[in-house]
């Protein structure tokens, strides 16, 4: 195991990056979705698990190939400012910068909610802030150690879903429903659980100089880790549903610590909480690292300031992470963990809506399972996106309309 110091120039292998990958998705998914994706579409929501990840296994397919073309983790963005023009390219951007910071709020948010319930969001705050320091000291984790921590959240759940199926759950009473048990909600509880999907774009659009992560080990990471992620949340969701049923499930803040409560196992919470709250730090990170690529093409196009591509003594660029950083801290005080995740699917969601139209013209001559799998992208993005809460797409489409005015304004250009 190894905590290695290095530039955020330096790229780490497939092997680093499938456990990173994996990390983000199943940490802050199996955290935060199981919840609000029940109070959408109750025992349903195991349908959505399925269509989430067939959304986001369309989006990386069409991510894969915009990265042959262009090279580098701002794959969609380039596509996008390439195949579509400006203003697509600057919606993109702006989406993808804000969705990453709501991200780590509702990660940081969770992450309090586990470690200190009375200080949730104070306690995340401090999280997302310790985290910029160290990204900006050049922390970078990497090779066993994103192994032992993918291991650390792998047994949290593991020991959750053992317990839950352990004792029988307590009987339902008469007249006990979610109020939101058909089939009507899988879009909408599909596009929450997107969310748990995120992180893919590590695999499928790597930086340009690791000639170890070819096309077809990226395609196969890629895969392994949608299939590995779909499985460990419908283990769990399917455990969380059996034990706590969709109506308890729906209402709670915290479902890690009631499915141990309900299980006879309330001993155990502050124990694993702890240990689950340990494993969402790398979380933090990668959601960290994941923001820079598109922001730093969107500085190099002039649509943000070119004070954001300064770097610091170890490559990394340190006021990029302090500002995201900083917006993200302020917004973990002021919204629910729950709420900054839909916020944060909205948004990506109209990441890769536009990133799978680039794709679609960019593949418009080539084969046609790729044209097709961006088609699909394209479409689902919009369906789940329609199907999200009102304050969530009311504060995406504030994100599409400032954005673009403000990198219109930065760049004194508008076409």
């Amino acid at each position: 195991m190894a905590l290695r110091l290095g530039t955020s120039r330096r790229l780490a292998s497939s092997a680093a990056a499938l456990p990173l990958a994996l990390g983000g998705m199943i940490g802050g998914g199996a955290v935060l979705g199981m919840a609000p994706a029940a109070a959408a579409a109750g025992p349903w929501s195991l349908v959505g698990v399925v269509v989430a990840a067939v959304t986001a296994g369309c989006a990386a397919t069409a991510t894969s190939y915009q990265a042959q073309h262009y090279p580098g983790g701002a794959a969609v963005y380039a596509a996008s400012r390439s195949r579509l023009g400006v203003l697509p390219a600057r919606i993109t951007s702006s989406a993808h910068l804000a969705g990453h910071v709501a991200a780590l709020a509702a990660v940081a948010g969770a992450l309090g909610e586990l470690l200190l319930p009375a200080a949730a969001g104070p306690t995340g705050a401090v999280a997302v802030l310790l985290v910029v320091l160290a990204a900006t000291a050049g922390l970078r984790i990497r090779g066993g150690a994103a192994w032992a921590w993918l291991l650390l959240m792998f047994g949290v759940l593991a020991i959750v879903v053992v317990l839950c199926w352990a004792i029988p759950p307590v009987p339902a009473m008469a007249g006990d429903r979610s109020g939101a048990d058909e089939a009507v909600g899988i879009p909408g509880a599909a596009g929450l659980l997107f969310f748990a999907f995120l992180g893919f774009e590590r695999l499928s659009a790597p930086e340009p100089d690791d000639d170890r992560f070819t096309p077809r080990a990226s395609g196969r990471a890629v895969l392994l880790a949608l299939v590995v992620a779909a499985v460990v949340l419908l283990a769990l969701g399917w455990s969380a549903l059996h034990q706590l049923g969709a109506a308890r499930l729906a209402l709670s803040a915290v479902p890690l610590r009631d499915l141990l409560g309900a299980a006879a196992a309330a001993e155990l919470a502050p124990l694993l909480c702890t240990a689950a709250a340990v494993a969402l730090l790398p979380v933090l990170l990668a959601v960290l690292e994941s923001a820079r690529p598109t922001t730093t093409a969107a500085v190099d196009d002039g649509d943000l300031p070119g004070a954001l591509r300064r770097f610091g003594a170890h490559g990394t660029p340190y006021v990029q992470d302090l500002l995201v950083g900083g917006a993200a801290a302020v917004l973990v005080l002021l919204v629910d963990p729950v709420v900054a995740m839909a916020v944060a699917s909205c948004c990506l969601l109209v990441h890769h809506a536009f990133g799978s139209a680039a794709a679609r013209v960019l593949l418009a001559d080539e084969r046609r399972w790729p044209t097709r799998a961006a088609c699909a992208g394209m479409g689902l993005s919009v369906v789940l996106l329609m199907s999200m809460p009102i304050a969530a797409m009311l504060a995406t489409l504030a994100v599409v309309i400032v954005g673009p005015v403000v990198m219109g304004a930065v760049s004194r250009r508008w076409s």
